[in-house]
């Protein structure tokens, strides 16, 4: 009995549960388990990520308009008091106007001028030499006089009213000491100044609590007259023109909001409003008032859920966002589940074709050992039992043939499982060679393919049998199939310390180039014509992946009339190989 055929048959390495029939079956459970979770993971959060990713910028670019708007109404809104204060302010310049519209400069007149009107903290009056004439510091003067002289004192000593001009923007107070005062000069903002006769104008200066206001005008005579407001009287006018603060209302379903007036940022002079901001919290708008208050800011307070009043489109786009989740994660289960229904349905094709390729095996080893016994009875009968030695051959020849392809089958799957393994023995190499050559020459003869053989690797090497026998069946296959019309095979053989080479040559139709690498594909064949050589389109890809498993490779090398394929196998043990010979 052939050695070859009888053991393959039997070799516990070469078979498998699992092994692949057809392309879309191999296509389908080469992308099962975490490939195919991972990509419908990915379905579901790559959308739900750039969803959430432009929601996120709509969202807070629609607060930050929705800021911006609400922003721009309240300073509207105190822009509208800043007009009514400064329209009060005015007519109050108109009154003073004329209040200092004298030319005659009576002490007694003066004081009874500031005596009538409430408004007025002191009068005074300086002469064209820049000297205070009224109230004189070296006359009699009043208890009022004697505090405003006090208090101005540096004001006019230092000529400050004389060389003051208008602004539209009051100084910023750098201290709190008694007299102290400071201007604007031409560089800041908001400046247009003149100094006309009969052209009344506003004098800011600090001193005591704050901001103090003087109006004065200069006379035809060259005579500055000026009043120096009372600052209690005309903070109580400005705040009588603002609304009443009212009592704050509790759970108050109404807009609330605060205003108030600040000085120098920092004192509040006055508010109102029923909203009541935190402590830290910062005012929703600003606005600073106009000359000679330009010291004085508006603020604006507002609950902070009107300021992000735009949030509730956040909610919109977490449960746009949480409803596209689910209807993704719906859509995903559902592939899930057709996919791994396919998957199965595939798995048991699978499994019954791999099932019936045992079965096969048995019967299949029966009638080939039974065949090659009836075959050595042959060789004691009379010569006429040719016919049927010619029928025997026949069968076995089919029967060699059924079981290389199962063989393939099996191998194919268990390389795909990744489960093959390596098991080495000390074996002449071409001892092997010529066992498959003789299995095969039945064949070869009937189809007239001459055998040439070139054997160089004679010395005994660590080799698995097995993977070398199916290789080489694997090419003569090959040839017998597709170069059966060049009708001639050679096949050298070579070692060296650390591989053995086998090729094989034949004269057919050789490969086209654009084909070289697509022969090791599985189940690539070059024409799909059934008028042609059948063949599973696996035999070139165990032929590879068996080589690379045992430390070599295969190479191609082809022509319009010839073609050579080399292989070559490691003969070093490598990590993870089993080698019998050292496991005995």
């Amino acid at each position: 009995m052939n050695k070859f055929f009888s053991d393959s048959l039997l070799r516990p390495h070469i078979s498998s549960p699992y092994f692949f029939v057809h392309q879309e079956q191999l296509g389908t459970l080469l992308n099962v388990n975490r490939s195919s979770k991972f990509l419908l993971a990915l379905l579901v959060l790559l959308p739900l990520g750039l969803f959430a990713w432009g929601g996120v910028r709509l969202a807070a670019h629609e607060r930050e308009r929705v800021q911006a708007n609400i922003q721009q109404l309240l300073t509207n809104q105190l822009a509208e008091i800043d007009r009514s204060i400064a329209g009060q302010f005015d007519a109050f310049a108109a009154d003073l106007q004329q209040l200092t519209a004298i030319d005659e400069y009576d002490a007694d007149q003066l004081r009874d001028i500031a005596r009538n009107d409430a408004r007025v903290f002191q009068m005074f009056v300086i002469n064209p030499d820049d000297a205070l004439i009224y109230p004189s510091p070296l006359g009699p003067v009043t208890a009022v006089e004697r505090d405003f002289l006090l208090k101005a004192s540096d004001l006019i000593n230092d000529r400050q009213i004389q060389r003051s001009q208008r602004t539209s923007r009051a100084p910023n107070r750098d201290a709190n000491d008694k007299g102290s005062y400071q201007k604007l000069s031409k560089k800041q903002k908001g400046v247009s100044q003149t100094e006309t006769q009969n052209s009344g104008d506003w004098f800011v200066w600090y001193w005591g609590p704050g901001i103090n206001l003087i109006y004065w005008q200069r006379r035809p005579n060259n005579h500055i007259v000026g009043v120096a407001v009372d600052r209690s009287r005309w903070i109580a006018d400005v705040i009588a023109k603002l609304p009443d603060t009212p009592v704050p209302v509790i759970d108050s379903k109404s807009t609330l909001s605060r205003h108030q007036i600040v000085e120098s940022g920092r004192e509040v002079i006055y508010k109102w409003g029923a909203y009541s901001p935190a402590l830290e919290e910062l005012p929703a708008a600003e606005y600073r008032l106009a000359a000679p208050l330009s010291a004085w800011q508006l603020q604006t307070y507002v609950p902070l859920n009107l300021m992000t009043a735009g949030q509730s489109g956040t909610f919109n786009l977490m449960a746009g966002l949480v409803l596209s989740g689910f209807a993704l994660i719906g859509l995903a289960y559902a592939i899930d589940r057709q996919y791994g229904h396919e998957l199965r349905e595939a798995a048991r094709r699978v499994s019954f074709v791999n099932q019936v390729s045992h079965e096969l095996r048995t019967p299949l080893t029966n009638i080939r050992m039974y065949a090659e016994l009836l075959e050595h009875d042959f060789d004691s009968l009379e010569p006429d039992t040719s016919h049927s030695r010619s029928r025997l051959n026949v069968i076995l020849s089919e029967s060699q043939r059924l079981t290389r392809l199962i063989g393939n089958v099996l191998t194919f799957a268990r390389q795909e499982k990744q489960t093959l393994q390596v098991c080495r023995n000390q074996v002449v190499a071409d001892d092997i060679i010529q066992n498959v050559v003789d299995s095969f020459r039945p064949s070869l003869e009937q189809k007239q393919i001459a055998v040439e053989l070139d054997l160089q690797s004679s010395h005994p090497v660590s080799l698995d049998a097995d993977i070398l026998e199916q290789i080489l069946g694997n090419l003569i296959s090959n040839v017998e199939k597709y170069a059966a019309d060049g009708n001639w095979m050679k096949i050298r053989s070579s070692q060296s310390e650390t591989e053995v080479t086998i090729s094989v040559t034949d004269r057919g139709p050789g490969i086209a180039p654009s084909h070289c690498d697509q022969i090791f594909e599985p189940f690539w064949r070059a024409s799909n014509d059934l008028s042609q050589s059948a063949g599973t389109g696996i035999g070139l890809t165990i032929v590879r992946s068996l080589a690379r498993l045992h430390g070599g490779d295969v190479h191609m090398n082809s022509s319009k009339s010839q073609t050579e394929f080399t292989v070559t196998l490691g003969t070093v043990v490598t990590a993870g190989e089993r080698n019998e010979d050292s496991d005995r």
